[in-house]
């Protein structure tokens, strides 16, 4: 608590300074709207956890939405401004530059900003975009030669993300009209009473073998226990450390779900357990598991899984993060070959906290098997 106190104090302490930079005239008014952005930041990141709030009231949304839209101003700002002030500090070591310059730097790192986080925005309303992925599995069967398998992850629903995002997701998907339907992972980021009628489109998912569901990190710090068994209502089946066998002519698919590992810090049921998901009497002809990380996949190769479909990473969500992401997740995005399977990381059909997605794309990614 005490270094994440600190941290926030140097940050709040840079941002004024930055902001000081901008307009040198008015250095209180400056420090002033400093406060105001970082108080409206952590009021929308907690008035959602207030229990007796309505998301639909007018304050709500005025709170979240320019408090999560300011987050990804101030974000951008920030981590654009920081490299550029150790150029200028390393440069300023050998060359006297003048005031005006650096007053023009900083104006153009405010414009820069404010234009890309208009433009993620922008790219946040227009909604996912539909991927299509040709994935070629060796000895496949037959009868699951072009199986459509349809991908959603990350959806957030929640402050920001709600009925109207939701039934523009379904609609999609549905029109993709896909064998199976996967969800993997962070599919709320608020309380179940809270968003209740934002989950009911879910219920209208069609897919010919079903719609499958594994849980991700953010499920559990909202209450995992009153959130499944909504979720079993709407006709999703939730794979919890288990699998189910799809009988296509004969043909097999097991689609096994692994937990997320924050799930053990919660309950021993919600532990992961990718042996435990594998076992299945049944003879297989293609293993698919679905883990919200990446991570798990060296272990679902040994375990002779063909393919894994994940998410978490958002891609970075908006750029200069997806510059950082490399670093966090060996795999990040799109399609990889680890080794002897297949791993699709999914960038998120949604998007966490700012509705920014400037540069990287929600998606609901639509594989065939080849």
């Amino acid at each position: 608590m005490i270094r994440f106190i600190l941290i926030l104090i140097s940050l709040l302490t840079y941002t004024c300074f930055k902001f000081i930079q901008l307009v040198p005239t008015h250095p209180y008014s400056m420090a002033l709207v400093s406060f105001i952005i970082f108080g409206l930041m952590a009021l929308s990141m907690t008035i959602s956890r207030i229990k007796e709030i309505s998301f639909d009231s007018w304050f709500f949304k005025f709170i979240t939405w320019s408090g999560y839209t300011l987050m990804g101003f101030w974000s951008t700002f920030i981590m654009i401004s920081i490299p550029a002030d150790i150029v200028h500090l390393l440069v300023s070591l050998f060359y006297k530059g003048s005031t005006f310059l650096d007053l023009y730097v900083n104006l153009f790192i405010f414009a820069l900003t404010v234009i890309m986080t208009f433009t993620g925005l922008l790219q946040v309303m227009f909604g996912p975009k539909i991927v299509e992925v040709n994935i070629a599995v060796e000895n496949l069967a037959s009868d699951l030669k072009n199986i459509k398998i349809a991908q959603i992850s990350d959806l957030h629903i929640g402050p920001t993300i709600q009925s109207r995002y939701v039934e523009r997701v379904v609609k999609k998907t549905n029109e993709l009209e896909a064998d199976i339907i996967v969800i993997t992972g962070d599919l709320v980021d608020a309380h179940t009473h809270s968003i209740q009628k934002h989950l009911q489109p879910l219920g209208k998912l069609k897919a010919k073998y079903g719609v499958y569901y594994v849980t991700g990190n953010h499920e559990y710090y909202w209450g995992i226990a009153m959130l499944l068994p909504e979720l079993k209502k709407l006709g999703i089946t939730i794979l919890m450390n288990s699998n189910s066998v799809i009988d296509i002519n004969g043909s097999k698919i097991l689609i096994a779900g692994v937990s997320d590992p924050v799930g053990g810090s919660f309950s021993l049921e919600h532990k992961p357990d990718i042996i435990k998901a594998r076992q299945s009497s049944d003879k297989t002809d293609l293993n698919i598991l679905l883990a919200h990380r990446p991570d798990p996949f060296t272990q679902a190769q040994e375990l002779g899984f063909d393919l894994q479909f994940s998410g978490h990473t958002h891609g970075g969500q908006f750029f200069p993060f997806s510059l950082l992401i490399p670093f966090a997740h060996k795999y990040y995005r799109g399609l990889n070959r680890p080794d002897k399977m297949w791993l699709y990381v999914n960038p998120g059909t949604g998007y966490w906290g700012p509705a920014n997605r400037f540069a990287i794309s929600s998606e609901i990614t639509l594989v065939k098997l080849t």
